[in-house]
């Protein structure tokens, strides 16, 4: 590439999830080092993806996943994985 000019390449995943939370962790892990091994530098995971997508039916089980952003698992994982990719989360 020329000086001044970059590539960018996006990828939008989307996958059927699952009631298991780390199952679906994974599932998305996977997807986001696999657009990024295909050269993708902007990644975009799908809204709620640790569980089934709760606004279709207001189950009390649903509610209880949610957790405060500071020191949500989630946010640690992926904060983890980007530590050791050249592109932020």
């Amino acid at each position: 590439m020329e000086k001044g000019n970059r590539q960018v390449v996006v990828s939008a995943l989307q996958f059927a999830c699952t009631n298991d939370v780390p199952t679906n962790l994974a599932t998305a892990e996977r997807l986001v080092r696999a657009a990024h091994a295909k050269g993708a530098n902007i990644i975009l995971i799908q809204e709620l993806f640790e569980g089934y997508y709760f606004f279709q039916a207001q189950r009390e089980d649903f509610f209880r996943r949610a957790k405060p952003y500071n020191d949500h698992p989630t946010f640690k994982r992926g904060y983890n994985i980007s530590r050791v990719s050249p592109y932020p989360l």
